[in-house]
C-alpha cells in the first residue's frame, strides 16, 4: 500500500517503560520488517515520551544492537490534547495503521485504525521481563492482514 505510515507508541510496545528500558524480545527483527514493509519514511514514532528523551532511549537501543541504526533519527510526531489524533500523523487517517498497548489513548473514530498489543512490562521484582514474550510477531501478522485486506479495516481477532 503506497504511502501508508505505520505509528509506533514506545513504552509497553517497543521498550517496557522510558526508565528500564527493557526492548521486547525480537525487537530489531520487528523493525527491519517493518522497515522492509513501509520504508523508514514511513515509519514514525507517535508516543507521550518527549521526543529528546525518546531520541536518548533510541540511541542507546541501537548502540546495544537492540534495533537497526535508522531508529535513531526516525520520524517523531508531535501531538498535543487527550487522544493521539492520527491527524498529526497523516490528513488521511486510512492512511496510518498504529500499534498501541493502550486502546483509550487513540480517538474512537480511529481505533479501526489501531492494531492493539499486549502490554510489555517490568515485573515488579526487578528482573528481565518475559523472554518469550513473542506479541511484535503476532503484530507482524496483523499488519500483513491489514495490508491485504482490501479496504484496510483492521479485524480484531
Amino acid at each position: 500500500m503506497a504511502n501508508l505510515t505505520l505509528a509506533l507508541d514506545l513504552e509497553g510496545v517497543l521498550i517496557t517503560n522510558a526508565v528500564s528500558q527493557f526492548p521486547r524480545p525480537g525487537l530489531k527483527a520487528f523493525l527491519n520488517e517493518c522497515q522492509a514493509m513501509f520504508g523508514v519514511i514511513n515509519i514514525c514514532m507517535f508516543t507521550t515520551v518527549p521526543e529528546r528523551r525518546f531520541r536518548q532511549i533510541a540511541k542507546q537501543l541501537v548502540s546495544d544492537g537492540y534495533a537497526p541504526d535508522w531508529f535513531k533519527t526516525v520520524r517523531y510526531t508531535d501531538w498535543v490534547g487527550e487522544h493521539k489524533d492520527l491527524r498529526f500523523v497523516s490528513s488521511d487517517i486510512n492512511q496510518v495503521i498504529i500499534i498501541d498497548d493502550y486502546p483509550p489513548y487513540i480517538k474512537q473514530t480511529q481505533k479501526h485504525r489501531l492494531i492493539e498489543v499486549k502490554q510489555y512490562l517490568e515485573p515488579y521484582s526487578h528482573e528481565e521481563p518475559d523472554a518469550s514474550d513473542d506479541e511484535l510477531q503476532k503484530v507482524l501478522v496483523k499488519i500483513k492482514d491489514m495490508m491485504a485486506s482490501r479496504n484496510g479495516v483492521i479485524e480484531r481477532r
